[in-house]
């Protein structure tokens, strides 16, 4: 094996796991993992960049959240090719900007109010759309 990729762990764990997975577990995987890594490493006695203390896990939430739903759905509608709206994705991270964002920090010292926080509940629902969207380019409607 002359190449430096060229592992039988490295191929085998591509191709029996990563490659058979769609594009939405992908994410999952990736946001969850990156997700509990953090949570981790921010307990360690290291200073941090600020984005990884404080908002990090703030992008990753709305993916894992959304990809958790979209399971949920497609499991009780039996439907693999549902998709969650735009409209939907954006209206749960808005209500996740006004729980943790406007009403928390009202009720509890614990929580605090920031504005980057609800911007990166937006881009985490939009990132989630962005690749949902494309996990099945073709609808089977369009067919001719």
């Amino acid at each position: 094996m002359a190449g430096g990729y060229d592992h039988w762990w490295c191929t085998g764990f591509y191709y029996r796991i990563i490659s058979g997975m769609s594009r939405i577990h992908l994410l999952f995987c990736f946001s969850f993992g990156i997700f509990l890594l953090n949570l981790l490493v921010v307990r360690l006695p290291i200073q941090l960049p600020t984005f990884f203390s404080s908002y990090l896990n703030d992008l990753l939430c709305m993916p894992v959240v959304l990809c958790i739903c979209l399971y949920i759905i497609r499991k009780v509608s039996q439907n693999k090719r549902l998709k969650i709206s735009l409209f939907s994705a954006l209206s749960l991270a808005a209500l996740y900007s006004i729980y943790f964002e406007f009403y928390l920090p009202l009720v509890t010292t614990r929580y605090t109010s920031d504005i980057v926080d609800t911007l990166l509940y937006f881009s985490g629902s939009f990132i989630f759309w962005l690749v949902q969207k494309t996990e099945f380019p073709q609808d089977i409607r369009h067919k001719k």
